[in-house]
């Protein structure tokens, strides 16, 4: 794999990105207890603002889409690390005094890194091409970086100087997106425009795959057959269907965990010092989630059952313990077992994208998935607080994210069914390299 600027530029900005969005989001549950306290409100309601940020950053994607199909790439990049940038500094200039305030400030920053989300992903899957799936994985360890460090830099400031100042400095930290901004390029048509209209025709299409090895017969005649409109993805993608609904239920649990694992720890009587290391001790488990990603995508047939069937399974089995016993012991393994799986997951379900779709399809299977895994998420996360709000306890809050996970099994299992059968899987496609390694 030969390196250019561009692909270092779109590598380095998308990991940017994802160890700022997910470091913060992970950050503010250090900040959860104290601000159902400040605002005499209830979990479900702040567990919701906090999500808003994540949420609109996968929300937006539709509207992005069609944004970056009028203005330079480069603009939108800009002006969303700007935004995401200018969210965080309004909550240190201006400390919030009422829930709305503070939605305002979260909504700022999350329609910034929308923005900045969208167009990465693009950048990334121009530069790399057929490599994305191996390089979108790598980039991914960033996340559980941000996840490991940013909740105890945000711990330390608040403690020792005030949580204005923590946001101050999360606002100078996210302005390095404007800066990676500025390098984004985009080369060539858009993924919409790479389906040329005569290749219905078998003598054009054999024709084309002999000026271009890369391009499949297969691929392309599966992403035309029927209609060529956007709206069939889902019906000339059938496989497509199953990672799509794995992508939502592992992005809703995502988030669950990032807010509500450490007030977990704080509810079990741990001093907020102490019980921000369980954000660490999960992020660790992350990383080595995201190490075992990167094999398992040489061989699609192990992914599935390797990287999302018995994730699913554990990190049902993970949850449910809490159900039995919350001790401190049992929340670490908890974190560290929930942490590996939930990284695998979802690591494997994302960079899959591209096996299980065509180019011409690629941008709104990104579009579709993060608007609803954003929306999915959002409910998800108001639906564990209000639980913990009806019980009292995060053992049944837990307990839900465990019957999500039973859910993600059956999804996964029908999904490992279809992929035997799928086209997009036939040797000699242009991702075969990625799917059948020797």
């Amino acid at each position: 794999m030969g390196l250019n600027a561009r692909k270092i530029h779109s590598f380095v900005g998308r990991c940017l990105y994802l160890f700022l969005l997910n470091g913060t989001m992970k950050a503010y549950g250090v900040i959860l207890e104290r601000t159902v306290s400040s605002f005499q409100t209830n979990h479900a309601m702040v567990g919701f603002i906090f999500t808003f940020q994540t949420c609109l950053a996968f929300m937006t994607a539709p509207a992005v889409n069609l944004l970056q199909g009028r203005l330079s790439p480069r603009i939108v990049a800009v002006v969303g690390g700007f935004l995401a940038s200018a969210g965080f500094v309004c909550q240190a200039v201006i400390p919030p005094t009422a829930l709305w305030q503070l939605i305002m400030a979260l909504t700022i920053t999350g329609l910034g890194f929308g923005m900045v989300n969208f167009m990465t992903l693009v950048c990334l899957k121009d530069a790399f091409g057929k490599e994305y799936p191996t390089v979108f994985t790598v980039t991914v360890f960033s996340i559980y970086v941000g996840i490991c460090t940013l909740p105890p830099l945000l711990e330390y400031l608040t403690r020792n100087f005030s949580e204005s100042v923590g946001m101050l400095f999360f606002g100078g930290l996210t302005s390095s997106l404007v800066i990676s901004g500025i390098f984004t390029e985009v080369n060539g048509e858009s993924p919409s425009d790479k389906v040329p209209e005569d290749l219905s025709s078998e003598g054009n299409m054999d024709a084309d795959v002999e000026e271009d090895d890369n391009v499949s017969v297969d691929r392309v005649r599966h992403a035309c057959d029927g209609t060529t409109g956007r709206f069939s993805l889902f019906t000339e993608h059938h496989e497509f269907v199953f990672l799509f609904v794995s992508f939502i239920l592992n992005f809703s649990g995502y988030l669950s965990w990032s807010i509500y694992l450490v007030p977990y720890g704080e509810y079990l009587g741990l001093d907020s010092a102490t019980a921000v290391w369980l954000s660490t001790i999960g992020g660790i488990g992350g990383l080595f989630g995201k190490a075992s990603g990167l094999p398992l995508l040489r061989r699609k047939c192990l992914a599935i059952p390797l990287g999302v069937l018995i994730p699913t399974i554990l990190l049902a089995v993970s949850y449910g313990m809490t159900l039995f016993q919350d001790g401190l012991g049992i929340l670490a393994v908890m974190s560290i077992v929930s942490g590996y799986c939930l990284s695998i997951w979802g690591c494997l379900v994302q960079a899959m994208i591209p096996l299980t779709v065509c180019d011409y399809h690629f941008n709104d299977a990104i579009a579709i998935s993060a608007f609803f895994s954003g929306a999915a998420g959002m409910m998800g996360v108001i639906f564990t607080g209000a639980v913990f709000d009806v019980s009292d306890s995060y053992r049944y809050s837990f307990a839900m994210l465990a019957l999500e996970g039973l859910v993600g099994t059956v999804v996964s299992l029908m999904w490992y069914w279809s992929s035997s059968v799928s086209p997009v899987n036939k040797p000699g496609t242009e991702n075969s390299h990625l799917l059948n390694s020797e």
